[in-house]
């Protein structure tokens, strides 16, 4: 990754709402459907990330919409893979509007209402309704919260492609060009949790020290200890399209109990 980050991109937003949980507690947990004993292990590494030729920015220069960013980037790696690039469907920044005006609440008109998204927020009406890529309307199956540990990030990436990833910034990383612990980690006053604020990334690859995400159109690593420290929600995202490019299995991963417990709510 450049050093000139902050050259190439001044203006880096946020706009990640803290994590909200669902009133009723409907919210489905990775560890129930993963099968004991049957989920290989997954390999050292993971990359789902660097055969898409680029990623567009999504206006996450100009709003907080990261979380529509992450989702667009999401649907754009699954149709990657889904069609080995052939069929590849790329947000616009129209979508993303539309999409951060339905879920946000953003109106051009009044700057006031640029005030991001929560996650479950945006996963529940991306289920029930969808978000325009590329022209056609996306829907996911479902999703799964994740724990928030380096084995359930491996997993997550490993059966779904990637993880939708909520992460409490310390201002230490502006404009850095890798995410890392600061000196003095947590407690000191660059590296508390929030201090810059929340951001959404998807996380689509795995090596043994670091993960790699796709934030403000570029590859950016975190290390391991970063995730630890900064990651406060974590959810995996079940795609037809991903579905698609793995023959609709996920070997480990009690699918077609999540689909009964998804139609079930």
């Amino acid at each position: 990754m450049p050093k000139d980050r902050l050259k190439k991109h001044p203006v880096q937003k946020l706009g990640k709402q803290p994590r909200r949980e669902d009133p009723f507690h409907r919210t489905l947990l990775f560890k129930n459907y993963r099968l004991p004993g049957v989920l290989p292990t997954p390999p050292a590494e993971i990359s789902y990330v660097v055969k898409v030729p680029s990623w567009p920015m999504l206006l996450n220069d100009q709003l907080g919409d990261c979380v529509i960013a992450a989702m667009g980037h999401m649907v754009q790696q699954w149709t990657y893979f889904a069609s080995n690039g052939a069929a590849m469907q790329t947000m616009t920044d129209a979508e993303a509007l539309a999409a951060y005006e339905a879920i946000g609440g953003y109106d051009p008109s009044d700057p006031s209402t640029d005030q991001g998204c929560d996650m479950l927020t945006a996963l529940n009406y991306w289920r029930n309704k969808g978000i325009m890529v590329g022209g056609k309307l996306h829907k996911i199956g479902g999703f799964v919260e994740i724990n928030r540990t380096i084995a359930d990030l491996r997993e997550t990436t490993w059966l779904f492609g990637d993880a939708f990833t909520g992460l409490a910034l310390p201002t230490a990383v502006q404009g850095a060009d890798k995410w890392t612990v600061p000196n003095g980690g947590i407690y000191g006053a660059a590296g508390q949790p929030g201090g810059w604020g929340g951001h959404c990334v998807p996380a689509m690859a795995e090596s043994p020290e670091t993960a790699t995400c796709i934030t403000w159109a570029e590859r950016l690593k975190m290390s391991h200890n970063f995730f630890g420290d900064y990651c406060d929600e974590a959810y995996a995202v079940l795609s037809e399209d991903w579905l698609t490019s793995q023959g609709e299995t996920l070997a480990g991963f009690n699918l077609a109990q999540l689909r009964k417990d998804i139609a079930a709510l």
